[in-house]
């Protein structure tokens, strides 16, 4: 038999079993793999929806932190896993987006790699000061940073904290300095501990120390006030034209998943944001429960990359 006709021939053969597999799935327990450190926004979700779709699923969905390298240890994990759906990532636009714009050498291939699965939700993000900090209003910090140049700083926890505090550095013509951090939990420690100026976080994460009155939110980072916060403004509010900069979660898996394996965690993760635990979760954290179809969310990630490259550009921001 010819060698085109016999590949013909095991692919006819084997089509039924493979769709009986994708049919079967799960069959063992799922991994999703959160690329950043315990107790942040996105681990606090990731483990709420495991949870939650773990019964529908007949299979335990165990979270497992690999942090590091701005999210690039985690998501090239999964970028290598084999592409039967048991192994998960959860993805930022910090995590996927970003580091194709700031780093020289990304462990991963966003675009080529992954299958986006689902967004969870979008996650409100705060410019946030100490309580006890002199700077009362955005205008005060930036007044404070011309009069004494690279001396006040920022954490720079997530890629897309950094792209923004650098817009902000741009548009405001001042230079806040950058400092790295493993997470977004370890940078709010060294605000609350006096050691930065001012620091970029997720609404969620910062909600507790707020409400406790040991931070205060000098704006909101995205395009809208978050009823959580009707009094904060919005950096385009202050005079930042066109300034937007915005988070969400989803779940990626490896490419070349089958569809109907995607297709059935994007049932449910879908169904899962809409329950009333799933709801409640997000109003705390302060986050919007937005699911995405797979095709949605891969275009959402084109049109940030787009976006985000040209702020980089424009703020002088060099690949590392």
């Amino acid at each position: 038999m010819p060698l085109a006709k016999l590949a013909m021939a095991v692919l006819v053969a084997t089509t039924p079993l493979l769709h009986a597999q994708d049919a079967a799935y799960p069959r063992q327990p799922i991994k999703l793999i959160v690329p950043f450190t315990p107790g942040s926004s996105s681990d606090v979700t990731a483990r709420a929806i495991a949870q939650k779709i773990a019964e529908p699923l007949g299979q335990p969905v165990v979270v497992e932190n690999r942090p590091g390298a701005s999210g690039g240890i985690g998501m090239q994990a999964v970028a290598r896993s084999t592409p039967d759906g048991y192994t998960l990532a959860v993805g930022t636009v910090s995590s996927t987006v970003v580091p194709h714009i700031i780093a020289k050498h990304v462990p991963f291939d966003l675009f080529k790699d992954f299958t986006a699965v689902a967004t969870m939700a979008n996650t409100p993000l705060l410019l946030t000061v100490q309580n006890e900090s002199p700077y009362m209003k955005l205008q005060d910090l930036i007044d404070a940073a011309k009069k004494s140049p690279k001396t006040l700083t920022y954490g720079n926890s997530a890629g897309l904290y950094r792209i923004a505090m650098e817009a902000v550095n741009h548009e405001a013509g001042i230079d806040l300095l950058g400092v790295p951090f493993r997470g977004p939990a370890q940078a709010a420690a060294d605000l609350l501990g006096g050691r930065l100026s001012v620091n970029p976080d997720a609404l969620g994460a910062a909600t507790p120390m707020l409400e406790a009155k040991r931070m205060r939110a000098l704006a909101v980072l995205g395009s809208n006030r978050t009823p959580s916060l009707p009094d904060v403004p919005t950096m385009q509010e202050l005079g930042f034209k066109d300034f937007a900069f915005n988070g969400w979660l989803g779940i990626l898996a490896p490419a070349g998943t089958p569809a109907p394996i995607i297709d059935r965690l994007h049932k449910e993760i879908a169904l899962a944001a809409k329950s009333p635990e799933i709801q409640a979760l997000y109003a705390r954290l302060g986050m919007e429960a937005t699911v995405l179809s797979p095709q949605a969310y891969a275009a959402e990630m084109r049109k940030d990359f787009a976006k985000y490259s040209e702020v980089a550009e424009q703020a002088g921001i060099e690949k590392e």
